[in-house]
């Protein structure tokens, strides 16, 4: 059942949605045309970050203004700016940090997850205006250091060591990782030969299994000229401008308490197969803070947003809900705007697949149009 159904307006449901990323915001106004019952998205920000495009930003300075999309334009009168301090799930309500209360009928929670730091992820009560200065501030570090290192080899460190050195080729990059193998290890042996040979076709250096022993003696973020980067596994390596690419945590706080029979061990919600959170069918959770088992990405969390939206016009109209069959592996992995190597449906993505589908843009033009708004020129 689509957004384009005929549906009945329920003057008594009040849809409140908590996190307004890729999940929330696109949730927020499919729901919106829909028009089922009144919608609120809540989030601390006032414009949605399209992280996906952060490390584009890190060496174009005219990509940031793809970076934050507004709510009131989005939303309207359906977004309520503030930060969820609390969950009251016997009265149904949600107090914010300023002490405004909201109360709903159906709550969905969708706060995603934080990595370890800027530039990939912003603090949540980082002005635009903040943030235009940051990314200038980053970029003038990242153009002053001649050695460049990232510590992580999952996307964020893949991807930004690719921005840096197609920006910049005479750079030396490097990646350290501590696993046997970058980005993830849902995909086909043959994606991880292809992402490594984009790599060292772009003279970037890699190093697997071994990790950085001195993080805490370094100086990350900033250029400081000729830092000597220890591993455990011996290496003593030059760098310039140590970058942290590792570390992901569920923003679970507000919730941490109240849905305490529903979380994890790693802090994620569990859900059913409609999205419902454990002991709470008027719950739900989407994007990275359930415990569903696959890659947490941007492409997933729309996923789970049209099924709930689905589940929803489907239960208002006495119709069968479907259960989430689970989404298949798709992984591009931009190395610089100039290609990478994915995989979709079990087959490879080259350079030009790669291109086409994401790395040229990073999904600007998709992501606004998603949201209903028009592209910056």
């Amino acid at each position: 059942m689509g957004a384009g159904s005929s549906v009945t307006p329920r003057d008594d449901m009040h849809l409140v949605i908590v996190g307004g990323g890729y999940a929330g915001s696109y949730f927020a106004v499919q729901m919106i045309k829909s028009g089922l019952c009144k919608v609120t998205l809540i989030d601390g920000r006032d414009a949605m970050f399209h992280s996906v495009g952060a490390l584009r930003t890190v060496v174009d300075e005219d990509y940031f203004k793809y970076l934050f999309i507004p709510y009131d334009k989005m939303l309207g009168d359906s977004f309520t700016q503030g930060e969820v301090s609390d969950l009251d799930t016997a009265s149904k309500t949600l107090t914010l940090k300023d002490g405004k209360t909201v109360t709903y009928t159906h709550l969905v929670i969708a706060t995603g997850s934080s990595s370890s730091a800027f530039p990939s992820k912003m603090a949540v009560d980082t002005s635009v205006e903040e943030a235009k200065k940051l990314y200038s501030e980053y970029r003038k570090e990242v153009v002053a250091a001649k050695r460049v290192l990232m510590v992580g080899g999952g996307a964020v460190g893949v991807e930004l060591a690719g921005e840096i050195k197609t920006e910049f080729p005479d750079k030396e990059v490097t990646i350290v990782s501590s696993s046997d193998f970058l980005v993830t290890t849902r995909t086909k042996p043959a994606f991880q030969k292809n992402i490594m040979d984009c790599l060292v076709k772009k003279n970037i250096t890699v190093i697997m299994n071994d990790r950085v022993s001195n993080l805490d003696d370094l100086t990350l973020n900033k250029h400081v000229e000729g830092q000597v980067v220890k591993t455990t596994g011996g290496k003593e390596l030059t760098a310039d401008l140590v970058v942290p690419c590792t570390g992901i945590t569920v923003n679970n706080q507000f919730f941490k308490q109240a849905l305490a029979g529903a979380l994890t061990e790693s802090g994620t919600l569990e859900v059913n197969e409609y999205f419902q959170v454990k002991g709470h069918k008027e719950i739900y959770a989407m994007g990275d803070v359930t415990n569903v088992n696959e890659e947490k990405m941007a492409y997933t969390a729309k996923i789970h947003a049209d099924l709930i939206k689905s589940n929803l016009l489907a239960e208002a109209s006495d119709q069968t809900r479907k259960p989430y069959p689970g989404a298949r592996v798709a992984m591009v992995v931009p190395v610089g705007r100039t290609g990478g190597a994915g995989q979709f449906m079990g087959m490879q993505l080259g350079d030009f697949a790669v291109k086409m589908f994401k790395a040229e843009d990073l999904f600007a033009k998709s992501i606004w149009s998603d949201l209903g708004m028009k592209l910056p020129q």
